[in-house]
């Protein structure tokens, strides 16, 4: 089907900053089937002194544990790692927006990307009264990171096809399983273990992206706080609520009333900032307000929290269901889990669909647009 070998895709490598998840698909008459999936804690690790040591040790126990096929990988970098920016440039060609994205990225990231990467997308024009400027999505990573995780990855014998941004892999996943992918406005929302991140598309292209510093490590510490415990027995315990039937146990539904109840103003503030990123998108582009959130990561599918942005937001935010239709699944990735697969799930697939700009090998200069 795309050249890899015994037609499965290539294994995706979603990085995270707690943890792991590598994913891998096969074709099975006119749809899909799980060929192999893991997922590796970085807790469960000894402590090493770069993110992509760490995360060369998750993919080493990955490899034991699950049964994937060739070498080749596709891998995300945690969002962390990717400086982002909306901006506002002058409208020209392609080719000089290349070199306009460049001197931009240089100017606000501050890092010198001359052997580092960046990726654009036109997000739409934007008129104030007679000047026509285009909004433009702009990402940028160094090239020290990219060759600190293409040498880890190497030293795991693995071959790279292809460095991917989160948020192409995240609108990837969800174009496969969205009803009407494509048309009108769709808001995907990935709850990560530091941050989060937020992606609004139109007419599948993506028009407005933001990194929010509010995770599943803040709410965790929220519980801590106010249930005054340590930060392990808070996460444990978050975990212990949000496990399949623990709000109909009658022993199990108190506590997860009080963990709710703790993490509530932090969810309140995540719910703003998800609500300026909206009202931004449509005050710019004059542009409809999204009618539903898609959500992603493991922290997604936590006791309550798609319901408390829900409420919060006044529309309906939904767990991603990225594994739909896949046959073959596993207790790992049984579909109560498959949000925290949604960025595996776009890697592994990113034959498919946009494609960003941070392909390996080589890291060079500039990227263009997808």
């Amino acid at each position: 089907m795309f050249g890899w070998k015994k037609n499965v895709t290539p294994i995706g490598i979603d990085v995270g900053t707690h943890a792991v998840h590598m994913l891998q698909l096969k074709a099975e008459g006119e749809g899909w089937a799980l060929a192999a999936a893991a997922r590796v804690e970085l807790d469960s690790l000894p402590r090493l002194e770069s993110p992509a040591e760490m995360a060369l040790s998750a993919v080493r126990v990955g490899l034991k544990t699950g049964r994937f096929v060739g070498r080749q990988f596709v891998l995300s970098l945690p969002s962390t790692h990717v400086q982002a920016k909306n901006i506002r440039l002058p409208q020209m060609p392609d080719a000089e927006l290349e070199q306009a994205a460049l001197w931009e990225a240089k100017d606000r990231f501050g890092a010198d990307l001359d052997d580092g990467r960046i990726a654009w997308f036109r997000a739409g024009e934007i008129r104030r009264g007679n000047e026509a400027k285009d909004e433009v999505l702009l990402f940028a990573v160094t090239g020290q990171t990219l060759r600190d995780y293409l040498a880890a990855m190497a030293s795991a014998g693995l071959s790279c096809a292809a460095i991917d941004l989160p948020a192409c892999a995240l609108w990837r996943a969800t174009q496969r399983i969205a009803s009407g992918a494509g048309e009108g406005v769709t808001a995907l929302f990935d709850l990560g273990h530091h941050g989060s991140q937020f992606l609004i598309c139109r007419d599948n292209e993506p028009v407005f992206y933001k990194y929010i510093d509010i995770g599943g490590k803040t709410l965790t510490a929220a519980v801590a706080q106010k249930l005054n415990m340590p930060t392990a027995e808070a996460a444990a315990l978050r975990q212990r609520v949000s496990a399949p039937g623990a709000a109909d146990d009658a022993e199990t539904a108190p506590l997860e009333q009080a963990v709710f109840d703790a993490m509530r103003p932090a969810l309140e503030n995540l719910a703003q900032e998800l609500d300026m990123c909206m009202r931004y998108f449509v005050v710019t582009f004059r542009g409809a307000r999204p009618e539903t959130i898609l959500a992603a990561g493991r922290q997604a599918s936590a006791a309550r929290v798609c319901e408390a942005l829900s409420n919060s937001l006044g529309l309906p935010v939904e767990p991603v269901q990225a594994l739909r239709g896949v046959a073959g699944l596993n207790e790992l990735t049984r579909p109560d889990r498959a949000s925290e697969w949604t960025l595996a799930t776009g890697l592994t697939l990113y034959p498919l669909g946009r494609k960003s700009p941070m392909v390996a090998p080589a890291p060079v200069a500039v990227g263009g647009a997808a």
